[in-house]
């Protein structure tokens, strides 16, 4: 290895383990040579992995006195006290006497004597029975802990008894030192290396103590990976701007709907299928109060019963959903009786009871719209449709149908796949939902799936793959500026 492919530091630690001469205890760095630990722990570990240096770790254990065991070591052992109380009224004290000699210590001393048969207690009095016993025990603990404070060896019998008291701790320490090896030490002399000169450098004749870091200019550069929207949030965004560029207003509404809005303010009758369970998510929330919506609601009850023939029921009217349909939206700007020419869009969530699959999900977008005036035709709403595809690169083929609140309606099919898949519904709202809502110039309305859109935008087959969160799939897609 080249002493330019070392960093300033790391040749900096090369030379001061080099003047050492012997491995380095890092726990002394900072003393030995003048480098923190954290630094030169570091730099040894980008040393290692170029095998210029072996680091070398082992786990000591340390046996250390507390508190209590440097107090004893001063004071001496509450045993010993007790002893030499003894010794000195020979070999025998009254109770009393020793409680109040040795004070706190006086349960343990006595505990310690009783248990091991150095002394009996009768009529009163503390006897010494096994003086030499006693004497041996208060010797070797009491020089247990001398040799442990002194850094020197002691049984493993002592170290029990001293650890069971609470008199030392042992503790495991890891210890690690740095060794320099052979092809180490002839780095050692070399010039630190920069990656590039600076004016300091040059001004002061400095980069003559440096080399050069070389350049492979072969090198592939590092891949970058910038964070970005992804592609179908980008493609509702594109979407969004394509409707205000062709003079639409967005609008929004609540997520849990009324089922006057969802479907009776749209003269969907109320034993529709498409109000079923199979279709619709009811939450477990109390139906609302209608009074606020009286004019609508006297319209909705005086259309269904005149138009469909049935008992309409306002109570079920006020019951809560998740809209199954953004129209719910526009039904309510319409409602608002907006002054014409109109055109108003919305983009959000809409929640169906459909089973999922390549091109069904059970939550999934709806682009909502609809516009209008006095001479609105058909044909302008198919005008609208057509340019609509146009600008978005879909070529879109339209089919008659039926929807229960648009006459003449029309079906708006787009290539996904191998098949031409329904995008969107279209029409001109009957006069029912005319007047029910309290407008008095015609109105066409489309309600388009976004995520069919996007498949036939994008080329892919399956709706699940929108939401695909395979960072390469994602990555696949262009970025729109």
């Amino acid at each position: 290895m080249a002493a330019e492919q070392l960093s300033p530091g790391e040749l900096e630690l090369l030379k001061k383990l080099a003047s050492l001469g012997e491995p380095l205890d890092l726990e002394k760095s900072e003393e030995l040579i003048g480098m923190p630990t954290s630094s030169a722990a570091s730099l040894a570990s980008l040393l290692e992995a170029k095998g210029l240096v072996k680091v070398d770790r082992r786990t000591v254990t340390r046996i250390l006195l507390t508190e209590r065991g440097e107090e004893a070591l001063r004071n001496g052992l509450p045993e010993e006290r007790l002893l030499e109380l003894l010794e000195a009224n020979n070999g025998s004290v009254a109770v009393d006497l020793a409680r109040s000699s040795l004070g706190n210590d006086f349960n343990i001393a006595i505990g310690v004597a009783i248990k091991a048969g150095y002394v009996k207690i009768a009529n009163g009095m503390i006897t010494l029975v096994d003086h030499e016993g006693f004497k041996a025990s208060v010797v070797n603990l009491k020089g247990g802990l001398r040799s442990i404070k002194e850094g020197g060896l002691v049984s493993e019998k002592i170290v029990d008894v001293l650890k069971g008291r609470g008199l030392v701790k042992v503790e495991q320490k890891n210890l690690v030192s740095i060794r320099l090896l052979p092809q180490g030490l002839s780095l050692a002399t070399a010039k630190p290396s920069i990656a590039k000169l600076s004016h300091e450098l040059i001004a002061t004749g400095k980069w003559r103590e440096y080399t050069l870091r070389p350049y492979d200019v072969s090198a592939e550069p590092p891949l970058r990976m910038p964070a970005r929207k992804h592609f179908f949030a980008e493609f509702i965004e594109e979407l969004k701007d394509l409707m205000k560029e062709m003079g639409f207003v967005e609008v929004s509404g609540p997520l849990v709907e009324l089922e006057l809005f969802n479907f009776d303010a749209l003269f969907q009758p109320q034993d529709h299928p498409a109000r079923e369970m199979h279709d619709t998510f009811w939450p477990d929330l109390p139906p609302a109060d209608l009074s606020d919506y009286a004019d609508i609601v006297a319209r909705v009850k005086y259309e269904h019963e005149h138009g469909w023939g049935y008992q309409w029921d306002g109570s079920v009217a006020s019951r809560r959903i998740l809209r199954s349909q953004t129209t719910a939206v526009t039904i309510r700007v319409l409602a608002s009786r907006p002054r014409p020419p109109i055109r108003f869009f919305t983009i959000d969530k809409v929640f169906r009871a459909d089973p999922v699959d390549a091109t069904h999900l059970s939550d999934f977008h709806q682009l909502d719209g609809i516009m209008g005036w006095k001479d609105f035709t058909f044909r302008d709403l198919l005008g609208f449709l057509s340019e609509f595809g146009k600008r978005l690169g879909l070529e879109l083929k339209f089919k008659p149908a039926y929807f229960p609140f648009t006459e003449p309606s029309v079906e708006g099919y787009a290539r996904i796949g191998s098949s031409m898949v329904e995008v969107f519904g279209a029409g001109l709202f009957r006069p029912e939902v005319l007047r029910i809502a309290g407008v008095d110039y015609q109105v066409g309305a489309w309600g388009m799936g976004v995520e069919r859109l996007a498949l036939a935008r994008f080329g892919l087959h399956d709706v699940r793959d929108l939401y695909s969160k395979d960072y390469d799939f994602l990555r696949s897609f262009k970025v729109e500026v």
